[in-house]
């Protein structure tokens, strides 16, 4: 579907009435036309009626009586009927000229006829030719009456909503003060404040949430790890328990590690070598795969150190891993490096393409997500053809114009 372009109230103001006022005109100068003529005939007609209807006529000049239907003039006697019903007729009568005609009873059941010659009265249609420019000019004056009009009351409506919007452009900026006067854009900047109190407001509750979490998630987290390090000492004989422990106790930390991040007020310059980091991660969750067969590599042209802290890296590739660990059964899963992205493809069943009710990310894919945002990366995942998914963690490069947020 082909996208509207878009346009200001301004002009949208200034076409929607100089529309009106040229529509307006046209109408007006229509319905005025068409009352002149129409004007010009009932006046005709009511002269000619009142000069039949008196009780001695002649005291009108350009009006002939006619005794009967035979005494009409051939081209006037064949555009009115013998029997024609008394009232009065308008009968356009070519070269001999236009007339007014009112029939009335008379003696021996003749009819009388009064005909009314208006030839040289008929003056609207010249008289429209004559006025034509003073119509134009009058029209044109209109029209340029009412696109001021247009513009001074676009301007009065339009200059509030364009502050409103550099207010929103702007982050930090006090909201405008002069809201035109107009009701609406007074109660839209009031919906928007509210909105912005209440977005502050739970962006503020789920930044102490998650700081609060974290840290009380930390303490057992600690006495978890602390309890490994010593049973690494001396390892328990159920080494694949053990190991297991291990590595649940490592993911819980790392997720802790990205919860806490997401609560933390500034981002961290820390840049972390993504090859290290994709080793650590293979190292880590290499068990999950559902068999020995299916392959993991690392396709990588040499070092690329990322600006990311190398423990949210691993929280985010490492949430990846793991959705791709869980749907490929066969082929291979590989990590590639390339100077500004970091990407995994699979050959597992495609993204989107699970079947309904065994799909599940918890909350990885959203955690993923929100340190990406975070962070200013990119994430994409797309599913392949004719199986598999590929998702892509981008970033700007440190020639590339950063974009605004």
């Amino acid at each position: 579907m082909r996208a509207r372009s878009s346009r200001s109230v301004r002009a949208v103001l200034q076409r929607a009435m100089g529309l009106s006022a040229a529509f307006a005109l046209v109408l007006m100068g229509g319905i005025f036309t068409l009352f002149s003529y129409d004007l010009e005939d009932v006046i005709f007609s009511r002269i000619v009626a009142a000069e039949a209807d008196r009780s001695e006529p002649g005291h009108v000049p350009g009006i002939t009586r006619y005794d009967g239907h035979a005494a009409l003039p051939p081209w006037l006697a064949e555009r009115l009927s013998p029997d024609a019903p008394t009232r009065e007729y308008e009968v356009p009568a070519g070269s001999h000229g236009h007339f007014h005609v009112a029939v009335r009873p008379g003696v021996g059941g003749e009819r009388q006829y009064f005909a009314f010659d208006v030839t040289r009265l008929t003056s609207t249609t010249a008289h429209l030719k004559r006025t034509a420019g003073l119509l134009l000019t009058s029209a044109l004056l209109a029209l340029l009456a009412a696109a001021l009009l247009a513009r001074l009351v676009a301007r009065r409506l339009g200059r509030p909503l364009e502050r409103m919007v550099e207010w929103l452009r702007a982050e930090g900026t006090p909201p405008p003060e002069d809201e035109g006067g107009v009701a609406e854009v007074r109660a839209l900047r009031d919906a928007l404040l509210a909105r912005d109190a209440r977005i502050r407001e739970q962006l503020e509750r789920e930044q102490r949430f998650n700081r609060d979490a974290s840290h009380e998630l930390r303490t057992p987290l600690a006495v978890a790890q602390g309890a490994v390090e010593i049973l690494e000492l001396d390892p328990p004989r159920d080494a694949e328990t053990f190991d297991r422990l291990r590595r649940a106790v490592s993911q819980m930390g790392l997720l802790t590690e990205g919860i806490l991040w997401l609560a933390r007020e500034r981002r961290s310059e820390e840049r972390c070598d993504l090859h290290r980091v994709s080793r650590e991660l293979l190292a880590l969750y290499g068990h999950l795969r559902r068999n020995d067969e299916i392959e993991l590599s690392i396709e990588s042209a040499g070092e690329v150190h990322a600006p990311i802290p190398a423990s949210v890296a691993r929280v985010m590739m490492g949430n990846l891993l793991k959705n791709a660990l869980a749907y490929t059964d066969e082929g291979r899963i590989v990590i590639t490096i390339e100077p500004s992205a970091w990407t995994l493809t699979d050959t597992g069943v495609g993204f989107g393409r699970a079947e309904p009710g065994s799909e599940s990310h918890g909350i990885g894919l959203s955690l993923v997500e929100r340190l990406a945002q975070r962070f200013g990366w990119t994430l994409s995942i797309d599913a392949l053809e004719p199986r598999g998914t590929r998702a892509r963690l981008s970033w700007r490069g440190e020639g590339d114009t950063p974009a605004m947020s």
